[in-house]
């Protein structure tokens, strides 16, 4: 099995600026894990590939480290499908990495977090905002016009979201009734009548789970 280092279609040197946003950003939100592990790149009609790998939740780049132990960006291939770090799993799907949580063999909830970096906001002297998800509250410090992220050095004001789907097979769906009835063509009568009598959609990843859970 190839090492990841060794497919050289994939290697492209680190982009220029990564390291800085690393320390403008915290690196639970700037990657996907919270540190890099040993990971494959699994892919379609192709071997897979290994190495010790992240993910960028900011521009979505698989990131690995090198033989000098240096932080590199691979350069993303149509065909990948799926990647594994560590023991967790994400999907690739429309050039975009979801969060595998599994309900059964080929169908879960998947989770995509989306961080944007504001490079010109601009508020009041001493004012403070605060970007939130479903799971975590972060906050920036605006002071004198630039803004400086609590706990860090650097100056890079963000906002970040994790956002649920459902996923069967290689594809990623929105939480809907109709999805969910397309998903489980068998049990519409039953996924009907649930939202008639007022089950809301999921709004938390452990409903969700628990939503699809209750139908299989």
């Amino acid at each position: 099995m190839k090492r990841f280092f060794l497919s050289v279609a994939l290697l492209l040197p680190l982009l220029a600026g990564a390291q800085e946003m690393v320390q403008g950003l915290p690196k639970d939100v700037y990657y996907l894990m919270p540190s890099f592990g040993e990971g494959m790149i699994y892919f379609r009609g192709q071997i897979p590939a290994q190495g010790q790998l992240n993910i960028c939740a900011v521009d979505n780049t698989i990131r690995y480290i090198g033989n000098d132990g240096n932080e590199l960006v691979a350069q993303q291939a149509d065909n990948i499908v799926r990647v594994l770090i560590d023991t967790v799993s994400f999907l690739y799907y429309d050039k975009e990495f979801y969060r595998m949580h599994p309900v059964s063999s080929d169908m879960g909830v998947a989770v995509r977090r989306d961080v944007k970096i504001q490079r010109d906001v601009k508020q009041g002297a001493y004012g403070t905002t605060s970007q939130t998800s479903s799971t975590r509250e972060y906050n920036t410090l605006y002071a004198e016009g630039a803004v400086y992220q609590l706990n860090s050095d650097k100056v890079y004001p963000y906002d970040v979201s994790e956002k649920l789907f459902l996923y069967k097979g290689g594809d990623v769906y929105t939480i809907t009734k109709k999805n969910l009835k397309k998903l489980f063509p068998e049990k519409k009568e039953e996924i009907e009548a649930a939202f008639k009598s007022g089950t809301p959609l999921p709004e938390t990843e452990s409903d969700a789970l628990a939503l699809l859970a209750s139908w299989l």
